[in-house]
């Protein structure tokens, strides 16, 4: 069976991650495995949103260890771009991308969460940043993206400390939005998916831009800046379909608006 499984369920794509033998720890070729299922993705107009979650008891353990260790620091620097990059393409997806944790979500693998626009999270998941443990810190983002997430405090304590945290624990901090049971894991995010689907697409996507632009690394826009970009993704919906189909269906009370995205 494929270490990647790629599946379509009306207009969500499901990617799972079947790595059973090393709990889909990362390595190069699994990198680019997830890149190439991500080409099926974003070449498919029809895909409105992504679900990544893994088989048995791991999400993403982490990076494999044994492909990392002999490396020299020329060679890792290379290496760890490869997660990075991932990361960032997950991140600027124009559809909205849904992790489904449905186990250890370590090092690599929660770094690669932390790039999912939503994060739930099954009651048994366990997640964490252990790097520095090995000696090592975060290569693919987690420095960066676990403090806008969760604040300063608690992520530079998570990263300091190496220690992982539960299901329970992680919903305290806003890491992830909801847990639920394990054996409804797949079946929430579909859930969800759909809530989002049923949206005009236009929008959705363009207010994945906005609020993307507002947690801009590097730029730090002000609040000011903020709300004219807002403005300017704004006002162009008023020139689609979506837009009179929404506010005119929303007038004559319609209870089943039917976008065209377009």
């Amino acid at each position: 069976m494929s270490d990647i499984i790629l599946e379509k369920k009306g207009h969500t794509a499901i990617l799972t991650l079947n790595k059973k033998e090393t709990m889909n720890a990362l390595c190069s070729s699994f990198l680019a495995d997830i890149n190439t299922a991500l080409d099926d993705v974003e070449s498919d107009p029809e895909i409105y949103t992504l679900i990544i979650t893994g088989t048995g008891k791991s999400f993403i353990a982490g990076a494999d260890i044994e492909e990392m260790v002999n490396k020299t620091p020329d060679e890792i620097l290379e290496w760890s771009g490869l997660g990075s990059g991932l990361n960032l393409r997950i991140e600027s997806m124009q559809i909205p991308v849904i992790a489904a944790i449905n186990g250890y979500a370590l090092g690599g693998g929660l770094e690669l969460a932390l790039a999912c626009d939503i994060r739930i999270v099954s009651e048994s998941a366990r997640m964490g940043l252990p790097e520095v443990k090995l000696g090592v810190i975060c290569g693919a983002g987690g420095t960066q993206r676990l403090p806008e997430i969760v604040g300063e405090s608690i992520a530079k304590e998570m990263i300091f400390t190496g220690k992982s945290i539960n299901a329970g624990e992680a919903l305290k901090i806003g890491l992830v939005s909801r847990v639920v049971p394990s054996d409804k894991l797949l079946e929430e995010a579909l859930e969800l998916a759909l809530c989002i689907e049923k949206n005009g697409q236009l929008a959705v996507r363009a207010a994945k831009k906005a609020v993307d632009y507002g947690l801009a690394k590097g730029t730090s826009p002000s609040i000011e800046e903020g709300c004219i970009f807002e403005r300017k993704a704004f006002a162009p919906l008023f020139d689609t379909e979506d837009q009179k189909i929404g506010m005119g269906g929303f007038l004559r009370k319609e209870k089943d608006i039917v976008f065209k995205n377009k």
